[in-house]
């Protein structure tokens, strides 16, 4: 072989070794470019800089100026330039079937052109405008799994001439695999995103549930107490717990004055703080309260509405102070007549004085100052209604007191006839005996009256001798009804001790005789009855049960409890055809005998009527 061709041949196999060494070079960056693309997905969260690794791999493996990535906008009409890479990085947004990418985006087919102005879908106004020249262009879909167009990945200018074949093969497999990275970056991240909106309502719904908890705690705590003072306490320490606060004070204004008073406090010395007093307008709760604006101070040493004096007082010097205004009535005057109340709830240095109060803290507080302000309001309702039951109680007891004293006070009137003109000493002297039974009668039933008044409601429960009692008031029986033309009769079958309230049971039972002796007088068929002789008989029998009851039997041979009385018999203001009667007889003899948690029953027909009352035994003679 001659030199000349042996180098010839050793040129020829050089180039072809270096060729093929490009060839795989290429194929290479390729593969190296489908796997940065497959990487992507897992690693890169933002689309646009997911876009921005697929155009620049696809720039590269293609070999030309620039790749513009376009995806479709979520209605599918426009499509937008996310990145583009080279001199401009501006963003185009173009109609679907609009220019080159525009028809490949409706089309959803492969475009691969030589030279672009040559192509009337080709339009030139963006070289005008950034003075670059568009030569060849390859422009081809990118779809989902499900075959449905999400965009276009157009390269422009091949840097050797135009795009290839394989070209045009090789970036429709860059667009799928770009198209499937995409996807899933997107599918991530809008699971991310639905997890963290799932996150932040889990958050959300627990902060509801704890102020719900709170919101109902304070309910239950407005139900609950007794007094206003206790409610106030209750409330706050729960507020100041749910807002984090290290200490707080409810506030209350004067109804006359318009001064702030303390009336609930935690932190510092709450005793001397609730004997303090703010004007009017003063401070930061005074500014709440006038303004009925929630107040969040960060600061106090810089607020020039905070009253140092009180802090200093009281030894409690906070830094930061979140107020809410209270008020409650609807109105300056209520319908019942009570002016509207207003005040503030003050919470003192958030999270123990590390934090600070946000916009939750004030939303939050603001819900607990409107659940403290009804509960407020309740609560002076009821204390309105309790005065009221009180004051209507009280005139129903005067009531049954005056309707009671008829019959002391005629007691009182007959032995004292009979005092001014008995001879005898001895019966002077049982007279004035009776007279101040009575006496003391009326006097029990005043201080019954009294004790009422203040609140107590005493049942004083004694050692009876039943002979001596019962003896005694039949005997007090027969000077009222013998007037009335009734006899007394007395039957004893237990003549043993008790235990009850001799003044009220002998108020019963003085109750029972003077409707019997009504019902009888009233009773025409009597009527006809000579004078001296009885128009009827009341009969009183005592007995014992087995189980030590004391039963006491009020019986008279009247005409009978009226049918359509006897369901409304023992209820208060109930009368019947009585002239002058206030209906309050049998009332107060049930009253009676449910205070010594006894029973009393009826028995009644034409000629015979007999109400039982039943008297449990009591353990002791104390005070019940």
């Amino acid at each position: 072989m001659r030199p000349g061709r042996e180098s010839a041949g050793w040129a020829t196999q050089s180039q072809e070794i270096a060729d093929l060494r490009a060839e795989l070079a290429d194929e290479h960056e390729k593969l190296l470019a489908l796997q940065d693309i497959n990487a992507a997905s897992g690693t890169i969260l933002n689309v646009d800089e997911l876009l921005s690794l697929v155009a620049n791999r696809i720039t590269r493996v293609m070999e030309c100026d620039r790749t513009t990535a376009y995806l479709l906008d979520d209605d599918g009409t426009t499509l937008v330039s996310r990145v583009v890479e080279g001199e401009s990085s501006r963003e185009i947004r173009l109609p679907v079937g609009v220019g080159l990418a525009g028809w490949v985006a409706k089309s959803g087919g492969l475009l691969n052109l030589e030279d672009a102005y040559r192509d009337a879908r080709f339009d030139p106004e963006w070289d005008r405008k950034t003075g670059y020249r568009t030569r060849s262009v390859l422009c081809v879909p990118m779809k989902n799994r499900l075959g449905r167009p999400m965009g276009v990945i157009q390269c422009l200018n091949k840097h050797h001439g135009a795009f290839t074949l394989e070209d045009e093969a090789m970036l429709a497999a860059l667009a799928s695999q770009a198209a499937v990275t995409i996807e899933n970056g997107k599918f991530f991240l809008a699971t991310v995103q639905k997890n963290m909106e799932l996150l932040e309502t889990k958050q959300q719904l627990e902060r509801k549930v704890r102020e719900l908890d709170v919101l109902m705690e304070i309910a239950q705590v407005a139900a609950s107490a007794q007094r206003l003072d206790d409610l106030l306490e209750g409330v706050l320490q729960r507020a100041v717990r749910a807002i984090d606060a290290e200490a707080g004070s409810i506030l209350i204004a004067d109804k006359v004055t318009g001064d702030l008073r303390f009336r609930s406090a935690i932190g510092g010395a709450p005793e001397k703080v609730k004997r303090m007093r703010i004007a009017r307008g003063q401070g930061i709760c005074g500014w709440v309260t006038r303004n009925r604006q929630p107040k969040v101070v960060h600061d106090v040493a810089v607020d020039s509405q905070h009253i140092t004096d009180i802090a200093d007082r009281v030894g409690y010097h906070p830094r930061s102070v979140l107020a809410v205004p209270l008020f409650w009535g609807g109105g300056e005057w209520s319908q019942s007549g009570e002016q509207q109340g207003e005040g503030a709830l003050e919470l003192l240095n958030k999270g123990r004085g590390r934090g600070r109060f946000t916009e939750d803290d004030v939303r939050f507080a603001t819900l607990i100052a409107a659940q403290i302000s009804t509960a407020i309001q309740l609560a002076e309702a009821r204390e309105r209604q309790n005065r009221e039951d009180r004051l209507s109680m009280i005139g129903q007891l005067l009531s049954s007191v005056l309707h009671d004293l008829k019959t002391p006070m005629a007691v009182i009137a007959g032995y004292t006839r009979e005092l001014v003109e008995e001879p005898e000493r001895a019966m002077r002297e049982r007279f004035a005996s009776s007279i101040l039974r009575q006496v003391e009668l009326v006097n029990a039933m005043t201080r019954e009256t009294l004790a009422f008044a203040r609140g107590d409601r005493s049942l004083w429960i004694r050692k009876v001798y039943l002979k001596q009692f019962f003896e005694e008031l039949c005997d007090q029986l027969t000077h009222e009804l013998d007037a009335r033309g009734v006899a007394v009769r007395l039957v004893l079958e237990d003549r043993g001790i008790a235990h009850f309230d001799q003044h009220k049971i002998q108020r019963a039972i003085h109750n029972l005789a003077r409707n019997a002796a009504e019902a009888i007088a009233g009773h025409g068929a009597r009527t006809s009855a000579p004078p001296g002789v009885p128009h009827g008989t009341f009969t009183v029998r005592v007995s014992r049960r087995p189980d030590d009851a004391i039963v006491i039997e009020c019986e008279d041979d009247g005409p009978g409890i009226p049918e359509e009385v006897r369901e409304r018999l023992f209820e208060s203001f109930s009368t019947h055809g009585k002239v002058g009667g206030t209906g309050l007889g049998l009332a107060i003899v049930r009253k009676v005998v449910d205070d010594h948690a006894g029973t009393i029953e009826v028995d009644s027909e034409p000629g015979k009527t007999v109400f039982r009352i039943t008297l449990p035994k009591q353990e002791s003679p104390e005070t019940a």
